[in-house]
């Protein structure tokens, strides 16, 4: 298994963490897994959601497929696999259960226990915590993690959200999140910084693609 990258960024624009995670997709050259953090209440929409779903509140449309999740108070994680990696072999299903477990290990390092949820419930909603699918992370207290997936000639990106039942506990899993992860699915990561390029290309997509009202509303 190769060397994961790890990206650990600080709290910025709807517009930018949505570029990033894009740019890492497009530049993929070996794993990522990026934590990052929200400058301002925003809710973000599924690729195929409807503009209506957000209401007044401030959105921007993910790359990924999903339903609406808010992020007024989760903790968000990216990761980023190249077409050539081992977990590219793997279902949608598959992947999802894999990285979660991933996850749960995190919950876990911090005294949130959790399981995976084995069927989607039957319930109908845009949100995404709202509605648990197969394999999303639920707790006594409702759905504590899901995620969206796209596939692309160049590789995967997952996109994922996790929403404890207390707030105050968001800074600890952030701390915890990339060791317990790579200990539960035997990784090696290395700390690392978004090159020039990346950081070149990620402007132009927040400039040109993500603050755009073509983009965000474009169904």
């Amino acid at each position: 298994m190769p060397n994961w990258r790890l990206l650990t960024h600080g709290s910025a624009s709807p517009a930018r963490n949505m570029a990033i995670d894009e740019v890492l997709l497009r530049e993929i050259r070996e794993p990522v897994l990026r934590i990052y953090e929200w400058n301002v209440a925003a809710v973000s929409l599924g690729y195929f959601q409807p503009a209506a779903v957000a209401g007044e509140r401030l959105f921007v449309r993910r790359y990924t497929g999903g339903g609406l999740v808010d992020h007024a108070h989760d903790v968000t994680y990216t990761l980023v696999l190249p077409r050539a990696h081992p977990w590219m072999e793997l279902s949608a299903p598959e992947s999802y259960c894999l990285v979660h477990k991933g996850v749960q290990a995190a919950l876990a390092a911090c005294g949130i226990l959790s399981e995976l949820t084995p069927t989607a419930h039957a319930i109908e909603s845009e949100a995404c915590f709202a509605k648990p699918v197969r394999y999303d992370i639920v707790s006594d207290t409702g759905k504590l993690s899901g995620a969206a997936q796209r596939r692309t000639r160049e590789g995967l990106l997952h996109q994922g959200s996790i929403l404890v039942p207390d707030p105050a506990r968001n800074t600890d899993l952030r701390r915890s999140f990339a060791s317990a992860f790579a200990a539960r699915l035997d990784l090696a990561m290395t700390a690392s910084e978004l090159t020039p390029t990346e950081e070149a290309r990620a402007a132009d997509l927040e400039r040109d693609r993500y603050s755009t009202e073509a983009w965000n509303r474009m169904r």
